[in-house]
């Protein structure tokens, strides 16, 4: 891994969903693997199809995952499971209408015409499972995405305050000092070594725009070519994806340890604490 001393660097409905191996409990079996299913977001903003995979203990941290091009494929979903056999909560959202593409010329034009404030939908629907539900809340959400989905991970940085941090893999630069402003969380973002458009040069101006705005960004580069993570892309590097790994994987640690803050009183808690003073 190159890592330079100046770098620290939806729905179709739920048809053909109650099959064989969807149908299990939310609890994990006993011999500890993730139990995974697929689910809709319909309750959290989103008519789109998701994956989740549900660790053997309690979780510390949520994690919303937005797949590349390729869309929800084998690759994402095992990495949901992944993920959470190290103990984490993961929803792999479908931000691709269930369509799971290999041509290069039908993804090129699937990615043109993609409806960017309905990924984002879909997008802020995860986090949304992880604040709102009940079963399934965690202290602490992370999004996490690859490539195309990567670009959706990063605005969500930006926008989404429901988020406590955000990992790219081979995806985009800010280099515009206008337009960089205040992220709503901590972006590690990990480029390739090896990519004509993204350079040191980009990355040290992103780096340097993101700390004089106040944003906390880890940036790092390793030595491949973009699409290093999915065994489906030419560009596919499992040394170097391990690589990645090796930075990814503390900083979810480093948030997900993160004690949770605490809730402010209600102005009801607050006026109850005064009554009880006063005759006390």
């Amino acid at each position: 891994m190159n890592l330079p001393p100046t770098f620290f660097l939806r729905t179709c409905g739920l048809i053909l969903l109650i099959l064989a191996g969807l149908t299990r409990s939310d609890a994990a079996p006993a011999s500890g693997q993730p139990v995974g299913r697929m689910i809709t977001l319909s309750d959290f903003g989103a008519e789109d199809l998701a994956y989740l995979s549900v660790p053997s203990t309690p979780p510390t941290l949520g994690i919303v995952l937005v797949p590349d091009a390729f869309g929800l494929d084998d690759f994402t979903r095992l990495e949901a499971d992944r993920l959470a056999a190290l103990g984490y909560l993961v929803v792999a959202v479908d931000v691709y209408n269930g369509r799971q593409l290999g041509d290069p010329g039908e993804i090129a034009n699937m990615i043109a015409n993609l409806n960017s404030d309905s990924v984002m939908k879909t997008v802020n629907a995860g986090v949304r499972l992880f604040r709102e539900s009940p079963k399934f809340r965690t202290p602490h959400v992370i999004a996490m995405g690859w490539g195309t989905g990567a670009t959706y991970v990063f605005q969500a940085a930006r926008e989404n305050k429901g988020l406590d941090g955000a990992i790219t893999f081979y995806g985009p630069v800010e280099t515009n000092e206008n337009t960089i402003g205040k992220f709503a969380a901590p972006l590690c973002a990990v480029y390739p070594e090896k990519d004509p458009v993204i350079t040191h040069e980009s990355v040290q101006t992103f780096q340097h725009l993101m700390k004089n705005s106040g944003n906390t960004c880890e940036a790092w580069f390793i030595d491949a070519q973009r699409g290093w993570s999915n065994p489906r892309s030419k560009s596919f590097n499992p040394v170097e994806d391990k690589e990645a790994w090796k930075v990814a994987l503390p900083f979810i640690t480093r948030i997900a340890t993160v004690p949770e803050k605490a809730k402010d009183d209600s102005i009801i808690d607050k006026a109850s604490d005064s009554f009880k003073k006063i005759f006390n």
